[in-house]
Formats: C-alpha cells, structure tokens, sequence
C-alpha cells in the first residue's frame, strides 16, 4: 500500500505505512456506528460504516423503523485503498466535525425513499471499554477497541417525501477497530439506555453453553463523571412467541464495588427494531446500491425477514430507579448458537 500525505505524521506503530493494519485477518476492520431515536419512541434510525483494509472495501447502511411497521434498508459499498480516511458510500456519508464531540450524518437521493441530514453532538462522557480478546477454539476471533458515547441531534430524517425534524431527538454513537470474526460469536448483548442525564453502556458476550466471555460497561453522566466499572451483567429475555425480537428484559448490573443497577426493558413499539443480514427477495440493487423496504406489520415479510437476520436492534423503554429512558438493546447470535433463547 503507499506512503500518503497522513504518513508525514508522526504516529506510526508499526514499521509499515498507516493503511497497513497490525493483522492479515480479513475481517480488520475500523468502523463507526449511530443511532437516533424519537423521545417517545415511535422511530429509530441508525446507519454505519466500516473499512476493511486488508480486503481493500468500505461499506455503509442506513436503517429506519417506524412504529407502524414500514422499514427501509439501505447497503453500499466500495473499493477502498488509499483513501480510509474519506467516509463514504454510495449516497452516504459520515464526517467528523469535531474529534469526540460532533458529527454530521448524511444520505443524499437514492431509490429506497430515505434521506436524511443528522447532526450528533456528545451529551455525555464516552465510555471506553476494556480491550475485547476472545479465542476460540485456538483461534483469536475477537482482537479489538471499542467506544460507546450517548448523544443528541439535530437535523432531519426524510421517508417516501415524509420529512420529520430530529431536533431534541437523542441517540448515540460508537467506534470499533480491530479483528472481529462475527460468523464464529456464539452470542452478544450490547446495551445502551439513555436516562435525562446519564447513560449506561455495557456489553456482555457468551459462549454457546453461557460461560461469559467478557463483559464491561458502567454509567457517564453529562456533568463529565463516570460510574464504576460493570462487572457482572444478567438478562432475562421474553420474547414475540416464536420470533427473534424481544419484548421485555430484566437486567441486572454489578460494579466493581458490587453495587447493583436493577433496569428493565420493554418493548413499547415492536416495530422499531432495526435488522441485520436482510437481503431477500424484495430487496433490489441498483448500480452499487442494494435497498429493501418492507413492512414488520405483514407476518409473511417479517418472517423472511427474520430468517435471515443474524443481529437486531431493538429500540426499548427501560426503567431504573424511577428513571424512564430509551435505547438500543443490540441482540446477536450466531457461531454455535445460543440455546438459552432458542428463537435464535
């Protein structure tokens, strides 16, 4: 790969120019990650993006979900050598406007119908979790960074000629680099719940069998503190009957001092949730751009939907300690599988 103008810099860490990467697993990969949601819950929106330097693509989604049950999905990708640090995608792009305060969201014209203009800012202190390695069966399929920061927008969100203003809308935001072989994790639970002025972020993966391969998160505040360090996280999930969304959770943190953070979750709107590895037989392409819109409201859409779908986000009300607040409640499975929840 070439020496370019960022190698004038003086912050290599490895004997190779900066596109080159510390690893030759092919799922490398430095991403960013958002999502914005209504105040009473009635639609999300997330959308990002990822380079994978050693197989030289880039590649970007947007996703909305609306209460009544009308989604909208789009994919882009592209051949991505000497320019990682240009985020684009077919009609999307994300820019950083100011380092760990401010970005700015965009999805110009395109055939599925959704356009929006996002401004997020920082509500919040990010929480930085502790590096994630995990090996399994002699093989490391996790080797990463991660960081989680709550927020809130501006801007708007465009669905077929429909434009709704996001001002006052909160969300919020990670980052991800490294090694990261999602086909081989038996499941994950990542959580974000915003609560007026704080947010609880967390993680936790398991093995198929339940063994915790790793958990951390903890609570930032928007006067700048931060909680103690998670050190346990318990859920129990119901789900819709037979389907992969869920409808209710309890949850239960543990800090290292062992205090205990008791949250629930509930589903208030079933259809806004969010679904990953959905292409099927109502999705299109067009040139570099793959689009599918579809309705969660029509069984027969939604189960092949699901029959696809290795993650979701589900937006969920949560309640603790007399605090009302909305977030994400990101399951995944796949690797061996997760019996606990068998409608995955």
């Amino acid at each position: 790969m070439p020496y370019r103008a960022g190698d004038e810099s003086f912050v290599h860490q490895l004997p190779r120019p900066l596109d080159e990467v510390g690893d030759s697993e092919p799922s490398w990969s430095d991403r960013c990650y958002f999502n914005v949601h209504a105040p009473d819950g009635s639609l999300l929106v997330v959308t990002g993006y990822g380079n994978n330097p050693n197989a030289q693509r880039a590649h970007g989604y947007a996703k909305a979900a609306c209460a009544d049950g009308r989604h909208w999905d789009l994919d882009a990708a592209r051949r991505c050598v000497d320019d990682r640090e240009d985020l684009f995608a077919g009609p999307m792009r994300w820019t950083c406007v100011e380092p760990l305060q401010r970005w700015t969201l965009e999805l110009g014209p395109n055939p599925s119908g959704m356009q929006y203009e996002l401004h997020y800012e920082s509500r919040a202190p990010m929480w930085e979790l502790l590096p994630i390695t995990i090996r399994k069966r002699g093989r490391t399929i996790v080797d990463m960074y991660h960081i989680k920061q709550p927020g809130r927008y501006t801007g708007w969100v465009e669905l077929d000629g429909e434009r709704i203003s996001v001002d006052g809308f909160h969300g919020g935001r990670d980052r991800t680099f490294g090694i990261r072989v999602a086909d081989q994790v038996d499941f994950w639970l990542w959580f974000e719940a915003g609560f007026g002025d704080r947010a609880i972020e967390a993680w936790v993966w398991e093995s198929a069998d339940g063994d915790v391969w790793y958990v951390d998160g903890g609570i930032t505040f928007e006067d700048g503190t931060r909680s103690k360090r998670f050190v346990r996280f318990e859920h129990e999930i119901e789900f819709d009957g037979g389907r992969k969304r869920p409808l209710h959770a309890d949850i239960v943190f543990t800090d290292e001092d062992g205090t205990r953070y008791e949250v629930t979750a509930h589903a208030q709107h079933p259809h806004v949730g969010v679904h990953y590895g959905i292409p099927g037989s109502r999705s299109r392409r067009e040139g570099a751009i793959v689009h599918t819109v579809w309705d969660s409201s029509d069984p027969a859409q939604l189960d092949e939907i699901e029959a696809a779908t290795v993650s979701s986000d589900q937006l969920m009300r949560f309640e603790m300690g007399g605090m009302t607040g909305y977030g994400i409640f990101e399951l995944l499975v796949q690797g061996d599988r997760y019996p606990r929840y068998p409608n995955w």
